[in-house]
């Protein structure tokens, strides 16, 4: 799935507005600490080629820790946490090593695992194992390996977001339930979800649980920066529902006006909401009115799950109108409300015997999680479709719809329908848009997500699983000597795509005429899978052509003259003799590269 997409999907971050940014323009979030391998920073760059090498330059805003054999003090933050959600960027050196720990006692690994195919417990995102001593015997146990590898390069930066859960005690002390990691999200990628931890993982602040702690983060192993650090605290009471009444009336209503002025068939009080107070799954409307007790005044988010017309009133203002929703589909609303108690009201009709019916409520705010208010059958009917995935233990080509740079609220920019995505057993693959000649994203982790395209009548389309990377599906090359960050018209290009060959492995090499000339464009994953090298070439040269490499808010060369993009999103390394230079267009910044008739690059992610 695509990375913005999937954090939607998820439901992850929980509650924006409710994080507090974390400052880096000085050192007063941390305990005071003498040792000098952790400052504040403006900026930091590390060596994708040269082992533990990261330099940061001036300025504020980045965390950065540079070890050495006297300074390798851990950092632990002056305040404790429970219940909390934390985001943040971060970056490995090459080869490098550390440790995010929640309440100073459970790590989730940070480290240098570029390429690496089955991650393990040590690799990045992954829950440290429990540690224990007989005599002086090390004994190792538990532990939790990612669900797969969304480890980008070394000298980029990485995003994280954890969701996790306290142990709790009773009156006496007595630990009676053990904390929980809800989920970690890495990259975009769901690595972790519902992880009980039984205990400390090693090298704890103490092997005593408690009900808070601060975070600690790893400094003796190697070189890492962090920076955009948002928190979260959940230590509020949350919402609860009282005097829940509800009536029923059967018919096949058209209209709500059908049923609100008529007597019902049912009335009766609930503890809590569910749709079973009908005797039929079909044909009957039912009405809700009950009083939200609100703990702090401030923003809440409500979301409903109702199948059939439904409305959602809370105080005098109607915040979900009269719409139709199918039994899976989830409807949200932000209001602002009081200290106290909130009357709300929830109608739902419903005629379609082709639904099932289902009625769920959940309230989330500031300073509290999402609290469901009603029961678990009500919702058993929005059991979702198992998933039909699609593997690449072998090079798979594959043909569907792929929509593409998909926004945070789900929108794709396009949708591209002559799409061609390759899987590779490297676990690096990638996305072709084959009316363009363009190489429109690529990911690492699993294949393909091929539910939207088989499950029922599906759409045709596909979706990524692993970490995502999109580029542009623009024509690449182009002969204007202006905007050439413009979209290459097919007619000015005179582009037609000619399909793809496959080479004795099983990957392709796609074909295409342009400006006259016939183009070979072979795209191969190397070096294990951390690089993906594309070769392009023409019989006839291509005389005042420029391809387009990348483009970017910006583009800089490295002292190795490779290229960063972005904010370190991603590096370009041209092939040996190749020439290439950056062009600012307005806010915008493109690698350009003379063609002839060959081109050689390498993508590293």
């Amino acid at each position: 799935m695509r990375n913005k997409l999937l954090l939607a999907l998820l439901g992850f971050p929980l509650w924006l507005s409710a994080q507090t940014s974390v400052s880096f323009k000085d050192m007063s979030f941390w305990k005071p600490n003498t040792a000098p391998n952790w400052q504040v920073a403006g900026d930091v760059d590390a060596d994708i080629g040269k082992r533990y090498a990261m330099t940061p330059s001036a300025g504020v805003g980045v965390l950065v820790n540079i070890p050495n054999e006297k300074n390798r003090d851990n950092l632990i933050s002056a305040e404790e946490y429970g219940d909390v959600d934390a985001s943040f960027d971060f970056m490995m050196a090459a080869h490098s090593n550390s440790g995010f720990y929640l309440m100073g006692r459970y790590e989730i690994q940070l480290l240098d695992s570029w390429g690496v195919k089955t991650p393990k417990t040590g690799d990045c995102g992954g829950i440290y194992k429990r540690r224990r001593f007989e005599g002086e015997k090390e004994i190792l146990w538990e532990g939790h390996a990612p669900m797969q590898n969304a480890c980008l390069a070394p000298g980029l930066w990485q995003h994280m977001d954890i969701s996790f859960q306290a142990p709790r005690f009773d009156a006496s002390g007595k630990k009676t339930a053990n904390a929980k990691v809800l989920k970690v999200v890495m990259n975009g990628i769901l690595i972790h979800e519902n992880i009980e931890l039984t205990g400390p993982t090693g090298g704890p602040i103490s092997e005593d649980e408690a009900a808070t702690g601060p975070f600690m983060i790893q400094g003796d192993h190697g070189p890492v920066a962090f920076k955009n650090m948002k928190i979260a605290h959940f230590n509020g009471k949350g919402a609860e529902i009282k005097d829940i009444n509800y009536s029923v009336f059967y018919g096949a209503f058209k209209e709500a006006s059908e049923f609100l002025n008529k007597k019902a068939d049912a009335t009766g009080t609930l503890d809590k909401l569910t749709w079973e107070v009908s005797t039929q799954p079909n044909d009957f409307a039912q009405v809700f009115k009950a009083v939200l007790k609100i703990p702090k005044a401030g923003k809440y988010k409500i979301t409903t799950q109702m199948a059939g017309k439904n409305a959602v009133k809370v105080g005098d203002k109607i915040v979900l109108p009269e719409n139709f929703s199918h039994t899976s589909n989830k409807r949200v609303a932000t209001v602002d409300l009081a200290e106290g108690d909130v009357p709300i009201e929830m109608s739902v009709y419903k005629t379609d015997a082709w639904m099932q019916p289902t009625l769920g409520l959940w309230i989330e705010g500031a300073t509290l999680r999402p609290t469901a208010f009603h029961t678990f059958t009500s919702l058993m009917a929005a059991t979702p479709s198992d998933p039909i995935f699609l593997e690449a233990k072998e090079p798979v080509v594959f043909r569907s719809f792929m929509d593409f740079n998909v926004s945070q609220w789900g929108k794709a920019e396009k949708r591209i329908v002559h799409a061609v995505s390759v899987g590779t057993p490297d676990k690096l693959h990638f996305t072709y848009d084959m009316d363009n000649g363009a190489l429109a994203q690529v990911w690492k982790g699993e294949f393909l997500n091929t539910s939207p395209m088989w499950d029922d009548r599906g759409d045709g389309s596909s979706r990524p699983r692993g970490a995502l990377l999109c580029f542009s599906d623009a024509v690449p090359f182009t002969k204007s000597a202006m905007d050439t960050l413009a979209y290459t018209p097919q007619s000015e290009a005179q582009f037609r795509a000619l399909g793809y060959d496959l080479d004795e492995a099983g990957m392709p090499t796609f074909r295409y005429q342009i400006y006259g000339s016939e183009v070979s464009d072979k795209i191969q994953i190397t070096e294990g899978g951390k690089i993906l090298t594309r070769s392009l070439s023409t019989k006839i040269p291509m005389t005042g052509t420029m391809y387009r490499v990348a483009s970017g808010k910006t583009v800089s060369q490295l002292a190795d003259g490779s290229y960063v993009i972005d904010d370190k999103k991603y590096f370009i390394k041209l092939s040996d003799g190749a020439k290439a230079m950056v062009q600012k267009v307005g806010d915008k910044s493109v690698l350009l590269a003379p063609f002839a008739d060959k081109l050689q690059y390498s993508i590293m992610w």
